[in-house]
């Protein structure tokens, strides 16, 4: 009996998310529109424009704006949506990069850093050495 119930709330309530989901899309496409916008001049910005992903992210932007003034919210959010994601994924390739040639500035850093001790080392060394022969 529980069985029932349940699996009859789940199909009376199923049909109720999807028409308040659908409901959302005329005012979830103009938010995503700004966020793509937003995302779109940042990646500009810092002059991310040559990679795959901004290339597929602004195709995604044009049709989705197109949609967007077309009246159909439902599939502008949809392909806005993926744009954002393509920005993302384009400025987070940017601060890895950034962040890597950090690390290997630091890399280098350290290795003469490690190789100024090792020098004072062995001058210490020496001048041990010559203490101990006077």
């Amino acid at each position: 009996m529980k069985r029932n119930t349940a699996f009859l709330s789940v199909m009376l309530l199923t049909p109720l998310l999807f028409v308040s989901c659908a409901a959302q899309f005329p005012f979830m496409a103009p938010a995503a529109l700004s966020e793509a916008t937003e995302l779109k001049n940042l990646c500009e910005k810092q002059r991310l424009t040559g990679g795959p992903e901004v290339r597929i992210a602004d195709s995604l932007y044009r049709e989705g704006t197109l949609l967007v003034k077309a009246g159909k919210n439902r599939e502008a959010f949809l392909l806005l949506d993926r744009s954002v994601g393509y920005y993302r994924v384009a400025l987070s390739r940017s601060v890895i990069a950034a962040k890597e040639k950090e690390i290997a500035g630091e890399e280098q850093a350290l290795a003469k850093t490690r190789e100024d001790i090792s020098a004072y080392q062995q001058v210490l060394q020496e001048l041990k050495t010559m203490e101990q022969k006077q």
